[in-house]
């Protein structure tokens, strides 16, 4: 089954939770198991923390999806992709963009600088947040976040500060992974104006 086909299915459980349009996205997502484990083996595996990690979907439980992206569940070393998630985190990309504009929005720097690199991640297409999820969940397991003093300690990070960086450290993955496939410039592709990624993590 076609990406665009998956997509339509999360889309129209999204509109309509029902029972019906929860198995129909669930038959779906069984006709499309090569999808996580090429995300398995080509984007998880990778990181050598996550050698024996796999990547699968998720599907509904009682006719019902959650309304998160990506989780990794420890004990089972598995990364749970749920497209429904995805779509969500889509129209929270989009409502962002109106936030940023509201005086709560513009108080606290933090929660400001978040709502506007969302606003620009509402202009990647649906397919590519997958792999923006994908690897925000990785960002959380490989705590490439925590700063550590030099007892042990670690430094407290802002939630909004943290929910920021990881997303920032998926995007600069991403742009990877792009570039890596097909040599095009996903900043330039997309029109996405947000450089950051090059002045904290590095340039290309």
């Amino acid at each position: 089954m076609s990406w665009l086909q998956l997509e339509k299915l999360a889309a129209a459980y999204r509109r309509n939770p029902t029972a019906a349009t929860a198995a129909a996205l669930d038959r779906g997502l069984r006709r499309s198991l090569e999808f996580t484990e090429t995300l398995t083996n080509h984007f998880v595996r990778n990181h050598t923390a996550l050698e024996s990690a796999t990547v699968t979907f998720r599907f509904s439980a009682d006719g019902i999806f959650p309304d998160w992206a990506c989780e990794y569940n420890a004990e089972q070393q598995v990364f749970e992709l749920n497209l429904v998630g995805v779509i969500a985190f889509h129209e929270e990309c989009k409502q962002a963009l109106a936030a940023m504009k509201t005086l709560e929005g513009r108080e606290n720097f933090s929660v400001y600088r978040l709502h506007a690199f969302l606003a620009e991640m509402r202009k990647l297409p649906r397919k590519l947040l997958v792999f923006l999820l994908l690897f925000r969940e990785k960002a959380r397991i490989l705590e490439v976040t925590q700063a550590e003093r030099r007892r042990g300690a670690r430094v407290a990070v802002d939630p909004d500060e943290d929910a920021y960086m990881r997303l920032l450290w998926a995007f600069k993955e991403l742009e990877g992974v792009v570039r890596a496939l097909n040599g095009s410039d996903l900043r330039a592709e997309q029109n996405i104006t947000w450089f950051e990624a090059d002045w904290i993590i590095g340039g290309k």
